[in-house]
């Protein structure tokens, strides 16, 4: 064998190794197959939150509505003819004129 024929022999074995070597290495770069993220777990708040009801206890109205509590109520029950001025409670709230709305009062309050 000639020194140029033995030096392509060495050429190409060189450059047989060199890409077995960069398969190799491409194999193991192959990205990684990624799971689903497993949700988390909600954390219980450090201070739980209080659930404030609508509701006047004292008057056995929602608090939202009692006149007797927020007299600033007052104009707006006059102006929808909601008002009986006997009583000084708005008519959809008393109970001496509509005894009737107990019940539906009643079943408004929180348990």
């Amino acid at each position: 064998m000639s020194n140029s024929s033995s030096g392509w022999i060495l050429a190409g074995a060189c450059a047989l190794a060199l890409s077995t070597t960069t398969a190799c290495d491409s194999k193991s770069e192959a990205p990684a197959s990624k799971s689903p993220p497993v949700p988390e777990k909600p954390v219980a708040p450090l201070v739980p939150k209080k659930e404030v009801a609508d509701w006047c206890g004292e008057h056995g109205v929602p608090e939202s509505i009692c006149t007797r509590c927020n007299s600033a109520l007052i104009a707006d029950f006059k102006k929808k003819n909601d008002w009986c001025a006997k009583h000084d409670l708005p008519e959809s709230q008393s109970l001496k004129c509509h005894p009737e709305l107990e019940a539906k009062l009643k079943s408004m309050a929180p348990k």
